[in-house]
């Protein structure tokens, strides 16, 4: 009885253990930021469907793109010129064959670029741009910074096209900026998005990123989850409903693309270079169990590493039992 009694005590003290790690992690990417885990965003952002017809111009149009919102600039990034030692088959060929030829210039950045450019147009990000441990974060910055200081599109070199036209029609729609959406309608993605030069809200997000940065990201003891919260979509999605909240609803020009709609613009093939072990385990736990929310794959993840745990624990006392026994049994013997 008094066996009994102690097991079912270590094991309550397992169940508020992990109970107190997860509680402890939302804290951590939720501290002081009202607007990190809220609601979907349909009722604050316009979530586009289809291309507005009325707004959609000619193909010939793109020769000039002089009264276009968002210029004919495509963007990626890499370390270096060559995207040949990119993890994955890189997209850059691919965008500059099909958007070459109806004027569209697509530059790729390299860390020296993305460091000039730091230097002269954002000299107030340089520290923090500097000081980010994992480069996965500064590429997350110099994006939002290229799409600000020029205008255009940016696409991950996963990021694959699909239709020339439908990129077209969306520049035209008179917003401001569009993103990809990431988990359904809960959030902004940052791997496929466009915006104006100069946008306002690119602008705002960039000194979000900026007071998220320093000693207050390596509070969140997961690498995935620092990422995410510092410079990735979570931080993105946080500064947009903040910006909302600040100018009003729907009165900001920002658009989401509906996930049905996102895929007849470009195809993402999902690299992951950068995740650590607790990411790769994360996206192959919601891959494989088609888990929109990340905090219900999270949930999942500390459950079943609790579970494995007692398990663990209960076949080294099986072992433990037995290696005795049979170490009686011999000196019996003798």
């Amino acid at each position: 009885m008094i066996d009994l009694t102690a097991r079912s005590l270590r094991r309550l003290v397992i169940v508020v253990g992990l109970s107190l790690i997860v509680f402890v992690i939302i804290h951590q990417v939720n501290y002081g930021d009202k607007f990190a885990l809220t609601s979907h965003l349909s009722e604050l952002i316009e979530v586009i469907k289809a291309c507005p017809q009325t707004t959609s111009k000619p193909l010939d149009d793109s020769r000039s793109n002089v009264d276009s919102g968002i210029p004919n600039l495509i963007h990626q990034i890499w370390k270096t010129a060559d995207v040949h030692t990119y993890s994955t088959e890189a997209s850059h060929e691919s965008w500059k064959a099909m958007f070459e030829p109806m004027n569209y210039t697509v530059k790729l950045w390299t860390e020296d670029d993305i460091l000039s450019l730091v230097k002269t147009a954002y000299p107030w990000l340089l520290s923090t741009y500097e000081g980010y441990p994992q480069n996965i974060q500064r590429a997350d910055v110099a994006r939002l910074m290229v799409v600000h200081a020029k205008g255009g599109i940016y696409a991950d070199l996963d990021v694959h096209p699909k239709s020339v036209e439908e990129m077209l029609c969306l520049q035209h729609s008179d917003l401001e900026g569009i993103f990809a959406p990431t988990a359904g309608t809960l959030g902004l993605s940052n791997h496929f998005f466009m915006a104006q030069r100069g946008s306002a809200f690119l602008l705002w997000t960039l000194h979000e990123a900026k007071r998220r940065g320093g000693p207050r990201s390596k509070r969140i003891i997961l690498p995935y989850l620092r990422v995410f919260w510092s410079t990735g979509p979570m931080m993105v999605t946080s500064a947009f409903r903040k910006y909302a909240w600040m100018h009003s609803t729907m009165d900001h020009d920002i658009g989401l693309l509906d996930e049905s709609y996102g895929g007849s613009l470009f195809w993402h093939a999902a690299g992951r270079s950068w995740h650590e072990w607790d990411g790769r385990l994360l996206n192959i736990i919601g891959d494989h169990m088609a888990v929109e929310n990340p905090w219900v794959v999270f949930s999942f993840l500390v459950t079943f590493l609790g579970f494995a745990y007692i398990m663990a624990r209960r076949c080294y006392k099986v072992k433990s039992r037995q290696y005795k026994n049979t170490s009686l049994s011999g000196k019996s013997g003798l």
